[in-house]
């Protein structure tokens, strides 16, 4: 087992509250392993993504210690307090930051401290350094440091919730293999007033059924909310953001937390957290900063944009620029807007200013629980119109288990398209592996036609999110 290292715990918490608070900094990548502690200090454009990345890129360096490393502490190996605003972090596509109008991001904060009985807390599961989700690297990390033990893995997100095997370490490997894709589990039955029925239930698993269908998502990410819906199948929507946020973190609290109710306090402590944070890319190879040159990429312009219908214009100064990689966003910017040779347009469903979200908070079928798409470990479950008598195979039906209307089928949120690239894979099931994967699947499953350079250019400005 690593061995982690955090000395001014005992000013915040003591006992049990101190392992907690400490557990859930883990989770989030947040604390440094003790090993990590005399290695030579890394330079400030070499931290990268919290967790390993923090610690240098490969887990050996610390930051510089003075509250631009990787955050305010006492010591250069304690747990930080907080991030400051655009601290840069490292993905695939370049470096990512958050802006948060609190003025820094509070890992002290309601939402970065466990409220209930198990280790985890909010950021468990919505980590900074993974765009405000969970990827499938930090799973893999946070299971191989820990043998399996971390709070992140809790038999009620397994393969097989509440029953399966966690005796040992493969064990544990074999029943959370979901889990470790940064996927979590979702299991409900068919409302009685359904307009359909399900009619076969096939889960490799061997878990769901036709009596609970057994599907599993994606974290949907803690950042950007602008739009109603608070979740990939529109459940906690309430008549605001803040009531369907407070909603969903009173859910969290006294399940993927398995706490007692929280106070009203704590729960608006949360949502503030939440509704505050603004995420997106900010540096791109061979590009530089996304809000220089006349552009108005990264967080922090973002967090002064409003829910408006509109186009996409952050990159508009670029279309004539010098460097040829700025020029190739700007133009993949204007393919979102106008569309494809055909004049499909990404922007029909994601129509919301510089964000990407619909402004109505409508859910979209994109094709993405086909059947056909399944892969190996996927359930897949046939449904049966009630009236029409017409038959259809999915891997998540989406709103309409929550509806039971059979117009609803396989529909989903319009997630926000910021900070894209720092939360791989992409779609609630996360069959597209990049984003090249997700321009693909909507050329072959919706109709969308690019040329191969267009194919390129709008990955680019997708990445420039």
């Amino acid at each position: 087992m690593t061995r982690y290292q955090g000395t001014s715990l005992s000013s915040k918490f003591s006992g049990a509250r101190s392992r907690l608070y400490m557990q859930s900094l883990l989770a989030a990548g947040l604390m440094i392993p003790a090993f990590a502690c005399s290695g030579p200090a890394a330079d400030e454009e070499a931290v990268g993504s919290l967790g390993a990345e923090l610690r240098g890129g490969h887990g050996h360096g610390h930051g510089h210690g003075h509250g631009h490393g990787h955050g305010h502490g006492h010591h250069d190996c304690d747990e930080p307090d907080s991030l400051p605003n655009n601290h840069l972090v490292r993905n695939a596509g370049g470096k990512a930051a958050t802006y948060s109008t609190d003025g820094i991001v509070d890992l002290t904060s309601a939402f970065a401290t466990p409220q209930g009985s198990n280790g985890r807390s909010c950021v468990t599961c919505h980590a900074p350094g993974d765009g405000w989700g969970l990827t499938a690297a930090r799973a893999q990390r946070l299971f191989d440091d820990t043998d399996g033990l971390h709070p992140l893995f809790n038999i009620k997100d397994a393969d097989q919730p509440g029953i399966a095997d966690v005796s040992t370490v493969e064990a544990r490997r074999a029943s959370f293999s979901m889990l470790l894709q940064g996927k979590f589990v979702r299991t409900r039955a068919v409302p009685a007033t359904a307009e359909f029925e399900c009619i076969d239930a096939d889960d490799p698993l061997g878990f769901g059924s036709c009596a609970k269908i057994h599907n599993f998502r994606k974290a949907m990410a803690t950042a950007n909310f602008r739009s109603v819906p608070v979740s990939w199948d529109g459940g906690n929507t309430q008549a605001t953001l803040a009531l369907g946020l407070a909603r969903q973190a009173r859910s969290n609290v006294t399940g993927a937390q398995q706490g007692d109710p929280a106070t009203p306090e704590t729960i608006d402590a949360i949502v503030a957290f939440e509704m505050n944070l603004s995420h997106a890319q900010l540096v791109v190879p061979g590009v530089g900063r996304l809000d220089a040159g006349g552009a108005n990429g990264g967080p922090e312009a973002f967090s002064q944009q409003p829910l408006v219908q509109g186009r996409f214009d952050l990159y508009d100064a670029w279309i004539d620029h010098g460097n040829p990689k700025r020029r190739q966003i700007a133009r993949g910017q204007e393919l979102f807007n106008n569309g494809d040779l055909n004049g499909k347009r990404c922007s029909g469903c994601h129509n919301a200013a510089n964000s990407g979200e619909n402004v109505n908070g409508t859910l979209f079928d994109v094709g993405a629980s086909r059947a056909s798409l399944a892969k190996s470990d996927m359930a897949i479950y046939t449904f049966r119109n009630l009236t029409t008598g017409e038959v259809r195979a999915s891997t998540d039906i989406g709103r309409a288990l929550r509806s039971g209307l059979w117009s609803d089928m396989d529909r989903f949120k319009t997630p926000t398209l910021r900070g894209l690239a720092a939360r791989p894979p992409y779609f609630h099931n996360g069959i597209a592996e990049t984003l090249h994967d997700v321009v693909d699947h909507y050329e072959e499953e919706l109709g969308f036609d690019f040329t191969e350079q267009q194919e390129d250019d709008l990955v680019a400005f997708l990445n420039a999110l």
